[in-house]
């Protein structure tokens, strides 16, 4: 599992829309899972897969124009996926799920040097759980 941080360049919902298209194009060929949230100025990845195609998948995003400053938070191994219906769920935040923004310390926007891996693992699962869209 790697999850990594970055913020926006421009173009905000037209750029989430983008990303995940070509994300859930690239993720099934390379069988990377993952969700992202983005609250109009900051990502926040969890992305799931073999470790090839993890470090593949973040060199693209690195060289991604639409993200600034991206971050590793961390990679490592796990056993089951929390994903793995989700070729790349996505998420646009809006003032309905500010409680579970805040039941994980996030009040307002998200403060990218605030943001660790338990909490972007824990966010990315609450939020993909309350997502009414099927994967």
């Amino acid at each position: 599992m790697s999850t990594y941080r970055s913020g926006r360049v421009d173009g905000e919902l037209t750029a989430l829309r983008a990303i995940l298209s070509v994300s859930r194009k690239n993720n099934e060929a390379a069988d990377v899972t993952g969700y992202l949230i983005f609250d109009g100025e900051s990502f926040i990845q969890v992305l799931e897969g073999p470790h090839d195609a993890l470090q593949a998948t973040m060199d693209r995003i690195a060289r991604d124009e639409r993200h600034r400053d991206v971050a590793v938070l961390a990679t490592q191994p796990i056993e089951t996926r929390s994903f793995r219906e989700w070729k790349m769920g996505g998420y646009r935040r809006t003032p309905a799920q500010d409680p579970i923004f805040a039941a994980h310390g996030i009040l307002g926007k998200i403060d990218r040097s605030r943001i660790d891996y338990e909490t972007a693992v824990s966010l990315a699962q609450a939020l993909s759980l309350g997502d009414a869209r099927s994967p």
